[in-house]
Formats: C-alpha cells, sequence, structure tokens
C-alpha cells in the first residue's frame, strides 16, 4: 500500500513539473510539391535550375519548426524533365525544398510511378544521396521491414510516420519495389507495429480524396474515423491540390489528443484553376507531462504560388505567406496580385465555417 500511495505522489509530483524545451515539438506539414512544364521551362539554366526565389518567403517560418514534413509529388526520374501528366523533377527541387528547411518527405502518391519503377528507385536512391529522410515507397520487402514504420526521434519525442497512397494512376509497381496503398489490413498491422516502438505520436499522412473538392468526401471521413480508431493521433492528407477542413477533436477527459487535415492543397506548383493555386500549412505544437501527450495547438497559415518576372525575364512562380501580403496590400504596402486576395478570401470563408479548433496564425 505504501509503495502504492509514494507512487501516485510522484507521479503528481512530477505532473506538475514546469515544462521545458524538451517536453514541446512543432511539427509543420506542408502539402503538394510539384514542379510543372513551364516551372521547368522558366527556371532552366543549362544543366541545372535557378529555384532561388522558390521558398525565401517561408525559408524563417519552415525552419524554426522542429520537423518539416512536405508531399514531394514528383518523382526524381532523371532525364528528360517533365511536368504534368507524367512528372520528373529535377534533383534542384529537392534541394530547395532541403535548404528551405523540410527535412521529410513523402512519396506515396498517385504520382511516385510517373517514371514506372526506375523512377521509383532513383527518387529514393537520389534522397538518400542527399540525406533527406523519406517513406512510403521502397526499394524492398527489406528495405520496408528496416524503415517503416518510420520513427523519427527528436528532443526526446518518438514520433511514428505512415504514409500511403489511394492509387499510382493505374500503374503498377515492378517486384520486389513496393508502394504502401491505403488497405486497412496492411495499415492495420502497421499501425499494430507501430505500437510496439512505444511513440509518443503516431501520425498518418493520407494521399486520398476526390481532385478540386474542397469538402472531405464520405470515403476520407470514414478512414479518419477508422485511424483515429485504430490509435493515430495526427491524419494529415493530400491529393485534392485544394484545402480541405481541419478538425482537433478532444478525448474523454476534454484534452486535444487527435487531429484530422483532411488536405492541406498545393503547396508550390503551377496549377491555376480556382483554389489550386495555394495551400495551407500546418503547425501542430506536441507536448508531454508526466504520463500524458496531448496536442497543445494547431493552427494553419495559408500559403500561395505567387507569379513574377524572375532576374531572367521570365515569369516564375515562390511561395508567399498569402495572409501577411494580403494584409500589407489593404493597408498600402504594397501591391499583389487580385488572385492571391480572392484565394486568401474564399480559403477563410471555407475554414472559418468549417474547422473545429484550429485557427488561422499569420506570419510574415
Amino acid at each position: 500500500m505504501n509503495k502504492i500511495c509514494s507512487f501516485v505522489v510522484y507521479l503528481f509530483l512530477f505532473s506538475c513539473l514546469p515544462l521545458s524545451a524538451q517536453d514541446s515539438l512543432t511539427i509543420l506539414f506542408a502539402g503538394d510539391a510539384m514542379m510543372h512544364q513551364t516551372q521547368l521551362d522558366n527556371t532552366r539554366k543549362g544543366d541545372s535550375f535557378d529555384l532561388s526565389g522558390y521558398f525565401s518567403n517561408i525559408e524563417k517560418e519552415v525552419k524554426a519548426a522542429d520537423i518539416a514534413v512536405v508531399n514531394f509529388e514528383v518523382p526524381l526520374g532523371g532525364k528528360p524533365y517533365s511536368g504534368y501528366p507524367a512528372f520528373s523533377a529535377p534533383e534542384d527541387f529537392a534541394l530547395a525544398l532541403q535548404k528551405a528547411g523540410f527535412d521529410f518527405f513523402l512519396l506515396a502518391n498517385n504520382h511516385c510511378l510517373d517514371r514506372r519503377t526506375r523512377g521509383l528507385v532513383r527518387t529514393i536512391r537520389m534522397l538518400d544521396s542527399l540525406e533527406i529522410r523519406h517513406t512510403g515507397t521502397f526499394l524492398d520487402r527489406d528495405h520496408r521491414h528496416r524503415t517503416y514504420p518510420m520513427l523519427l526521434r527528436k528532443k526526446d519525442f518518438r514520433i511514428i510516420m505512415l504514409n500511403y497512397t489511394y492509387d499510382t494512376n493505374g500503374l503498377t509497381v515492378d517486384t520486389p519495389r513496393i508502394v504502401n496503398y491505403i488497405d486497412k489490413q496492411v495499415m492495420e498491422a502497421d499501425i499494430t507495429e507501430a505500437k510496439l516502438f512505444n511513440p509518443d505520436f503516431i501520425i498518418a499522412n493520407m494521399h486520398w480524396g476526390l481532385e478540386y473538392e474542397q469538402m472531405p468526401s464520405r470515403e476520407q471521413r470514414r478512414l479518419a474515423d477508422w485511424l483515429v480508431g485504430q490509435g493515430v493521433d495526427l491524419v494529415i492528407g493530400c491529393h485534392p491540390h485544394v484545402v480541405q477542413p481541419m478538425e482537433l477533436r478532444k478525448g474523454e477527459d476534454g484534452v486535444p489528443d487527435r487531429l484530422v487535415v483532411y488536405s492541406l492543397g498545393n503547396f508550390i506548383s503551377n496549377m491555376s484553376r480556382e483554389h489550386t493555386d495555394g495551400g495551407a500549412m500546418v503547425k501542430v505544437v506536441l507536448r508531454r507531462k508526466g504520463l500524458r501527450r496531448y496536442i497543445a495547438s494547431a493552427q494553419y497559415s495559408l500559403v500561395y504560388s505567387s507569379r513574377y518576372v524572375n532576374k531572367w525575364g521570365k515569369e516564375d512562380i515562390r511561395v508567399v505567406p498569402a495572409a501577411s501580403w494580403s494584409e500589407k496590400n489593404q493597408n498600402g504596402s504594397f501591391s499583389v496580385d487580385s488572385a492571391l486576395i480572392k484565394y486568401v478570401k474564399n480559403t477563410r470563408l471555407l475554414l472559418n465555417g468549417n474547422n473545429k479548433a484550429v485557427d488561422e496564425y499569420v506570419f510574415d
């Protein structure tokens, strides 16, 4: 009995300790990173590509996170480089994202086989050579067994990263290579194995949903609920190329412990269809206090693929903080594209009306 009382007192005292920097972890999630043909044509400089303007306006925010995750939706398939419908991006694109602060790439998406199995293999090996961590596609069963579920260790946190795609545009991967497809039986086994690592949080990154639809499909909602029921703490979605609502869910004790983001939209692309010219970055602060693990905050900030004329006299793209640029336009600091203003207005209208406990934050 005395041992039990002592243990209870210990837990109480431990829970009263102030939070240290090691008890808090910030993860930033960005949406679809794509490189269309116009981007290739307008940034090519001989055998390389000048992407120096792509991320300079958001780099500081990305680097402030402990872990920065991006959906890398183009294979590094080698020459000839190409855009939609069969992408093959140069290594410069991966390097530019890495330089901007992204240190974890998601590869399970419908374009990962655009250069067939050879492109999948080349992408994995190229990212490995650049020391960029990634998951979602694998060289063989042994590679998957050794690296998946992917365990990230940061500031004494143990984070599991899972990644799955609904399809690969009808293409099949050649044996022994592997793509993670959405399959409940496989995912249930992966989640069960993930729990053996005693992680602080399990994150499932899902390539799912219907393109250009601003509201999640019934299947997305059902699958999100199923994943949460299996023990996943954060469900982060991509693929629709438009932003979809987000919800922070509370446990029985009223403490936020589950996050569902249905779609982050486009992080960078040359798409111009309505609602596809921007996306959201979601910043999540995870905390632990004693035996408790919880989501301290989850916020989004809008980003926009802004067109401008670069130093070479060609139309280029730069990812900009959409909300702060919109505000500067309103107060007369400088003028911006009317499409950016429209994007901010429309996306805020969508998220303000449908988000649950995930508010906007603005950075400059």
